[in-house]
């Protein structure tokens, strides 16, 4: 009996060494393969965040640098801002200057006009008087924008912020002033001019200013 438990044992045992090294060979290449996912997956996820932060380095300087040159340029232009408001004042200024000459030098013609008509002593003629006094006028107008158009500002002739309905309202103003009936004074006519100018120049400076906006 003792005899066949010993040779049954020694007939399975080579199939049971067999097994056992099969399932040790199993185990071993489900560790080595768990071992290799694990540092290949360490491997990537150390590789992605070291490209991560040379990626995020890369974009941090280009902000940087994007930045500098935003506030390089914003210095810039107010730099020009400051200079444009500087020459722009400057300008206006000495426009202020030309114009206030021009329109006060026609005040005196336009004055001188009133008396050279009325003391001419041909007022029957009205139609005669009129096409004369329309002529001055446009005349006196046409000049000094010719004059004005030496001059720009903010891109346009000065004679662009003048209006043709002063010429025909100092027109209306010198015909009624020539009919009225009262004699010639100098002084008194000019004072009258004085307030329509100063109308005219109020216009003619907001024109400019508007202009701006």
């Amino acid at each position: 009996m003792k005899g066949i438990i010993t040779n049954n044992i020694q007939d399975t045992l080579p199939d049971i060494l067999e097994i056992t090294k099969g399932i040790a060979d199993y185990g071993y290449g489900n560790i080595a393969a768990a071992a290799f996912t694990f540092i290949g997956l360490t491997i990537m996820i150390f590789v992605f965040r070291w490209f991560m932060k040379i990626i995020n380095r890369m974009f941090d300087n280009q902000q940087k640098t994007l930045d500098s040159i935003v506030h390089g340029v914003a210095k810039s232009d107010n730099k020009l801002d400051q200079l444009k408001e500087a020459l722009t004042g400057e300008i206006y200024n000495q426009i202020r200057v030309i114009a206030n000459y021009a329109f006060d030098f026609n005040k005196h013609q336009v004055c001188i006009t009133i008396g050279q008509i009325k003391e001419e002593n041909n007022l029957d003629d009205k139609d005669a008087v009129e096409k004369k006094l329309k002529a001055i006028m446009e005349n006196l107008y046409n000049r000094r924008n010719s004059n004005f158009d030496v001059f720009t500002y903010n891109g346009k002739k000065l004679s662009s912020y003048t209006k043709k309905q002063w010429a025909d309202d100092m027109y209306t103003y010198c015909l009624n002033a020539i009919y009225d009936g009262r004699v010639y004074h100098r002084r008194k006519y000019l004072h009258e001019l004085d307030i329509k100018y100063e109308s005219i120049k109020v216009e003619f400076f907001n024109n400019i200013k508007n202009a701006q906006n």
